[in-house]
């Protein structure tokens, strides 16, 4: 690996509501972040739906994770940096939660 694995990435389209209410969760927490804009950019777009399988945003890698879905990234970052417990597990249709591989991590973070 030779990546840096504790960085956060946020892939995300520009004007999508959902990826400022993530992009305003990593600030409220003071985390340091990148983002990778989704428009123009299909390599990104393909990489999503092969870690995802489905190529929509926000998508947040967190050192060895995948997540997806707003509200299952918000708590991620909540629970994992903010000290959030005791919270209620949300329904499997709230996106998804994955380890990325060895390969795909270096594929996905930038």
């Amino acid at each position: 690996m030779t990546k840096e694995r504790t960085l956060i990435v946020l892939y995300e389209w520009a004007d999508c509501w959902k990826c400022v209410e993530v992009r305003e969760a990593l600030e409220r927490l003071g985390l340091p972040y990148r983002t990778v804009e989704l428009t123009g950019n299909p390599a990104a777009r393909e990489l999503l739906t092969a870690l995802t399988g489905m190529p929509f945003a926000p998508v947040l890698i967190d050192g060895e994770t995948v997540i997806w879905d707003r509200r299952r990234i918000i708590r991620h970052l909540e629970e994992t940096h903010g000290g959030l417990t005791g919270a209620p597990e949300l329904p499997t249709w709230m996106g998804g939660v994955r380890a990325l591989e060895p390969e795909e991590a270096d594929q996905a973070l930038p």
